[in-house]
């Protein structure tokens, strides 16, 4: 896009009082109507401009403009006999037990906007066999969740993202509750859940 400018051409010059100062005429380049024609000239010109600033402006604002919703790992325990994670004192999720882990969370989502990924981020030891994260939605008031997106983490630490099914990206708060869930199948050491992010445009 071109520079926008406002260039006045209209430049006062005083009047001059006394038997040899101006003259109050209506004609000529010193005269009213040149004098009046040059700030009307300069009033037209600053509309156009005013005009191109707000096309310009209403330009920046169109497209998607994406916002990342992050999430302390909250879980809460399910019932099945597996072990809970355990909420440590900076707000992480973690397991110690070599036993297998499961937990979910709620997740409130703004309406009608369109998921784009799903990240998660935290620290598994060697003997991990399997840690897998998910972003669900559960049709109200009730059934089967379905997966919008799925991160698995096995580096330490890890740092994963994934995109969101696009034919579900698209929230419906009315219709859908949203979940995080988070199981671990027989940990020999520790495994650690530091923060959950969404990331989402409107839709």
């Amino acid at each position: 896009m071109a520079d926008i400018v406002f260039q006045p051409t209209f430049v006062h010059k005083e009047f001059v009082d006394g038997p040899d100062g101006d003259r109050v005429r209506a004609d000529e380049p010193n005269g009213f109507n040149a004098r009046f024609g040059a700030i009307e000239s300069d009033l037209r010109q600053l509309s156009t401009v005013v005009a191109e600033i707000d096309a310009a402006v209403d330009q920046r604002g169109t497209g998607p403009v994406e916002h990342v919703l992050t999430l302390a790992p909250m879980l809460l325990s399910a019932a099945g006999g597996t072990i809970a994670w355990r909420i440590t004192p900076g707000g992480a999720a973690q397991v110690v037990q070599d036993e297998d882990a499961y937990g979910l969370m709620e997740v409130a989502l703004p309406d009608n906007v369109r998921l784009t990924s799903f990240r998660v981020m935290g620290q598994v030891g060697v003997n991990v066999v399997g840690l897998v994260v998910s972003l669900s939605r559960v049709k109200i008031p009730g059934g089967t969740p379905e997966v919008l997106a799925t991160v698995s983490g096995d580096t330490d630490p890890f740092d994963r993202s994934t995109d969101v099914d696009p034919s579900k990206a698209v929230t419906a708060t009315a219709t859908y509750r949203y979940l995080i869930q988070a199981s671990l199948i027989e940990s020999g050491t520790t495994v650690t859940l530091a923060a959950f992010q969404i990331a989402y445009t409107s839709s």
